[in-house]
């Protein structure tokens, strides 16, 4: 089972002044990283939180006098744990720097240097995770190693592995079918001496090939002989391996009957590689097949392409030939793919809807050349799928796969990011990862993105989703958070991660807040009887516009929406570096009767005290304290304790991405009233759920 990730940093920060610390970890909250942070303001209090709790990184400020540098740095040896110190210099100084670096340091950052304790940060972290990754694997690697020793002293199949035409393993079963005791007999022997004279030859030729990284084929017949010299008919299948670090060949030996009929065997072993609809390779195939380049690039330096291919709204084209047809419209797909693919090419039915495929030893530009072949291979062209013709569009996000980056999760991950961009600004188009011109490639895609943005304000193409915030006392008010989600133009929905930070960078983000504002006001006054209402997001940039709480107030009225059932939300790391501007923005809201939420709350440094500030209507605690909320009695006091300060200003909690039943009854008694999360219901564009 894989691990799951949690990718907030949890930091120690140690200054001697907490607007100087609250300001290095709003500015990495700010840049995007999910920061947890605890300040010791004593030594003593520095040990306890080093041994208390877990810590990803120490933020030391190398002037500090409440925890020295040197302290800092032998007390976070001391606990053994892989911690690395990140030491913040106030200026650069080649013979300080050089000093710090002689205490153990592991990173420096400059204080005032745009984005550099971001990269620190970042850099230390990636390698921490890197460490701890490899220590994770190597420990599953032993253990799986141990377990495939298990399974193949236990298996019936003959198995054996070879190194350079050698014996350096074999089962039982492999012994008992050429007859021999112990594998100390064979251990070193060749594998030609398990073959009839009258095949070596070819089977030697067949090694050579694959030593040289030819193509393994999925049976080969030959003539075995034994230890008693009697010969036998047989079948061999082969597989890439590795036998204590050493890379190796796996052998499969199975006696052939005289009565099997061969061209049988080999039609069945055809239809397991394959998909029975598009005549392509089937997903287990290809994942070995790219497994197998991609371990290629790795070691050997060779370079590959991959592409993942779909047609475009998949959905709508559903619509027009039936469900019953996608094999249909796909096996027609893989036809007009077909004559684009050479030798080096294998293509595979990777998903219900994607063709994968993978350009053996193709170069950057061999893989945008194929790439640009099959989107205007398809483009305008008729498929024929049963009984209907239709025209369809395909996207294709491709990969070049070479040494660095050769992890088969990545460049999956990779190709099926490229795919969503290439279909989130229109389809049609290919998107290639493409190192050497990435930055013309963001700008294009920004672009684009910036025309998708403006088209969808002025096409009313932003789309609301709701998840209900359920009243952990029973109370039956309806009550939702509304995320918004855009339109391609199509009917397919693009997520906010692909489009809001670019509209933050291009000044589009109070655009946006007003539209979903104004949406959702018209959704309430469409289900006025209902009485439900709405939390709605806004960014850092919405809380400076003055403007803003008359625009929501006039909207409001407009519609005949009672102001109370309209809370408007933003993040606590975006207004805690604007709590003036955010206590008037709080106040103006108040005045007219609408309220104001602080969402991601208690991961600043002094978060009960800036909602003494704010007196928000609502707290809504970080999801990172879901994690393992139910077994964790130090999440469990942390919430209690957040919930009591929101509280002690009237402010009422709200606990979300909540994620089994057994943390109800614990956030009940911690005094938390409402909950939220996929568990409970799932965001849809549907409010008819029942509370």
């Amino acid at each position: 089972m894989q691990r799951k990730k949690d990718n907030t940093i949890r930091v120690l920060v140690i200054d001697d002044r907490m607007e100087d610390a609250e300001s290095i970890v709003t500015g990495l909250r700010n840049d995007g990283l999910a920061v947890r942070a605890n300040r010791p303001t004593s030594i003593d209090e520095y040990r306890q939180m080093l041994a208390g709790q877990p810590v990803d990184l120490v933020l030391a400020a190398a002037t500090s006098k409440t925890v020295e540098a040197a302290q800092a740095l032998t007390l976070a040896r001391a606990t053994g744990n892989d911690l690395p110190v990140i030491l913040i210099a106030d200026g650069h100084d080649d013979s300080g720097l050089a000093a710090m670096l002689g205490l153990g340091a592991d990173n420096i950052a400059l204080r005032n240097r745009e984005g550099h304790v971001r990269r620190a940060v970042q850099r230390e972290y990636r390698d921490l995770n890197a460490r701890r990754d490899l220590r994770h694997l190597d420990a599953r690697l032993h253990e799986t190693e141990r377990r495939c020793d298990a399974l193949i002293d236990s298996s019936r199949d003959p198995i054996a592995y070879i190194h350079e035409g050698m014996h350096i393993r074999a089962n039982q079963a492999y012994l008992e079918m050429f007859g021999y005791a112990d594998f100390d007999e064979i251990e070193g022997m060749s594998i030609l001496d398990m073959v009839a004279p009258e095949d070596a030859g070819e089977f030697k030729a067949l090694l050579k090939q694959l030593s040289k990284g030819g193509e393994i084929p999925p049976l080969h017949h030959l003539t075995a002989q034994g230890a008693d010299g009697q010969e036998f008919p047989a079948t061999m299948e082969f597989s890439p391996a590795t036998y204590d670090g050493e890379p190796c060949l796996q052998i499969i030996f199975r006696r052939k009957e005289a009565t099997v009929d061969s061209a049988m065997i080999e039609q069945l072993e055809s239809l397991r590689r394959l998909d029975g609809a598009t005549g392509l390779l089937n997903r287990p195939t290809f994942l070995q097949s790219l497994e197998e380049a991609i371990a290629r690039s790795a070691s050997a330096h060779e370079h590959h392409g991959l592409l993942m291919i779909q047609p475009d709204h998949f959905g709508t084209l559903l619509q027009s030939v039936g469900i019953n047809n996608s094999d249909a419209l796909m096996a027609a797909l893989a036809e007009r793919l077909r004559p684009l693919l050479g030798e080096q090419v294998e293509a595979a039915r990777f998903g219900e809807q994607v063709i994968a495929v993978l350009a053996r030893g193709a170069s950057h530009a061999d893989t945008e050349a194929l790439a640009n072949r099959i989107v205007a291979a398809v483009a305008g062209r008729i498929l024929e799928t049963g009984d209907h013709s239709l025209t369809v569009t395909v996207s294709v996000g491709a990969v070049q796969v070479s040494e660095r980056n050769a992890q088969v999760p990545r460049v999956l991950a990779r190709a099926q990011e490229l795919l969503e961009t290439a279909q989130g600004v229109g389809g049609g188009r290919m998107e290639l990862y493409d190192p050497g011109a990435i930055d013309r490639a963001e700008q294009d895609r920004i672009n684009a993105w910036i025309e998708r943005i403006r088209g969808a304000l002025a096409n009313d193409q932003l789309v609301l989703h709701y998840q209900p915030i359920i009243n952990l006392h029973g109370n039956n008010v309806p009550f939702f958070d509304v995320l918004m989600r855009m339109d391609n133009g199509t009917g397919e929905v693009v997520m906010p991660s692909a489009f809001l930070p670019i509209a933050e960078e291009h000044g589009l983000i109070r655009d946006l807040d007003r539209g979903v504002i104004t949406k959702a006001v018209r959704t309430l006054a469409a289900n006025a009887k209902r009485e439900m209402r709405f939390m709605v997001r806004i960014s850092r940039a919405s809380i400076e516009d003055t403007s803003l709480p008359a625009f929501i107030q006039q909207v409001l009225q407009e519609h005949g929406v009672p102001a109370n059932r309209l809370i408007v939300q933003i993040n606590e790391s975006k207004v805690s570096t604007q709590i003036n501007e955010a206590t008037v923005f709080n106040q103006q809201l108040a005045a007219f009767g609408a309220g104001f939420c602080v969402d991601q709350f208690g991961v600043g440094l002094n978060s009960a005290q800036l909602i003494s500030h704010l007196r928000p209507r609502f707290i809504k605690l970080d999801g990172s304290f879901m994690t393992d909320y139910a077994r964790s009695p130090e999440q469990q006091a942390r919430v209690k304790d957040l919930a009591a300060a929101g509280s002690a200003v009237g402010a009422t909690p709200i606990a979300c991405d909540v994620n089994d039943s057994g943390s109800m009854t614990t956030l009940f008694l911690a005094g938390v009233e409402y909950v939220q999360g996929n568990f409970l219901a799932p965001a849809s564009a549907d409010l008819s759920f029942d509370f």
